[in-house]
C-alpha cells in the first residue's frame, strides 16, 4: 500500500469514525429503552475516541483533519435499525464490524511503526464493537458492553 492509499485508508476511517458517532447519538437519542439508549451513548464515546486518535494519526502525516461537511444520518437508516428487532439491528451491525476489521488489519499491516500504536487502537475499537454485537445477538445485554468500556479505559 502507498503511503497515499494509507493515508487515504486512515481518512476514511477517521470519517466511518464521525458518522458512527453521530449514528450512535442518534440512536441513543431515539431508544426507548434506559440500558440501550447508555449502550448507544458509550458507543458514541467509543467513536469520539476513536476519531480523535485517526485525527491525530492524520495530522502526524500533515494533514488536516476536519470534515467538508456536518455528516447527518438519513432518517431512512435510523428507521432500519430502530424499526428492525434488536437481533436483527445487531445482525446488521455485525456485518458493518466484520468488514470494518477486516479493512483496519490491512491498515495495521503497512502502518509505519509511529502509527502502530493508534491504528491497532483502531482495530480493538472494532473488535469491542463486535463483541458487543455478538453478546447483544447472544441476549447477554448486562456484560455486552465489557470490552469497550475496558478500551475506553486504555484510550490514548
Amino acid at each position: 500500500m502507498e503511503r497515499d492509499s494509507y493515508i487515504e485508508g486512515i481518512r476514511s476511517a477517521w470519517l466511518g469514525e464521525q458518522f458512527g458517532e453521530v449514528f450512535f447519538k442518534a440512536m441513543a437519542d431515539r431508544a426507548e429503552d434506559e440500558s440501550m439508549r447508555a449502550a448507544w451513548q458509550t458507543l458514541a464515546k467509543l467513536e469520539n475516541v476513536t476519531g480523535k486518535t485517526m485525527a491525530a494519526v492524520l495530522e502526524a502525516h500533515g494533514e488536516t483533519a476536519v470534515a467538508d461537511e456536518a455528516i447527518e444520518i438519513g432518517n431512512e437508516v435510523l428507521d432500519e435499525y430502530s424499526g428492525a428487532s434488536h437481533h436483527d439491528s445487531m445482525m446488521r451491525m455485525k456485518d458493518v464490524v466484520e468488514k470494518a476489521i477486516i479493512r483496519f488489519d490491512q491498515l495495521l499491516a503497512v502502518a509505519p511503526e509511529p502509527d502502530v500504536p493508534s491504528v491497532q487502537f483502531l482495530v480493538h475499537h472494532e473488535q469491542a464493537l463486535l463483541t458487543f454485537v455478538d453478546r447483544e445477538i447472544a441476549g447477554d445485554h448486562a456484560h455486552a458492553l465489557e470490552g469497550v468500556e475496558k478500551l475506553l479505559e486504555q484510550a490514548p
